[in-house]
């Protein structure tokens, strides 16, 4: 008899049944929305490097320009010869027959030492 109950609670009780596809619309919905969110988060995190990124380049440009005018102003020539001075250094002019000057010979790829004006090789005076 016990049996007999069993099928009847089954038939008396009501089943509502859950929609397969209803299912599977939420499950895409709420991965579409966290894809959406990671995608943001990682725009923002990118934007941030690249906002810092663009302020060290510009530090560095802007100390290059500084450097390049210090340099440039140390070539001068009057700030050369105060540096020179207050260093103790006595810097002149090399000679003629100090300077020794390297060519390129136009059919090879060899150098060759050029001789000064009293056909003295350069290099043998080293």
């Amino acid at each position: 008899m016990k049996k007999k109950q069993k099928k009847k609670s089954r038939k008396a009780e009501v089943r509502i049944p859950f929609p397969n596809v209803l299912a599977m619309v939420l499950v895409c919905v709420a991965a579409s929305g966290l894809s959406y969110v990671w995608l943001c988060a990682q725009c923002n995190t990118l934007g941030d490097e690249i906002k810092r990124l663009e302020s060290v380049r510009q530090k560095a440009s802007q100390q290059a320009v500084t450097e390049q005018s210090r340099w440039e102003n140390m070539q001068a020539p009057a700030n050369f010869a105060r540096a020179l001075k207050h260093h103790g250094l006595a810097m002149t002019l090399p000679g003629e027959r100090q300077i020794v000057r390297v060519r390129r010979s136009s059919g090879s790829r060899a150098l060759t030492l050029a001789y000064n004006k009293q056909g003295v090789n350069k290099a043998d005076e080293l």
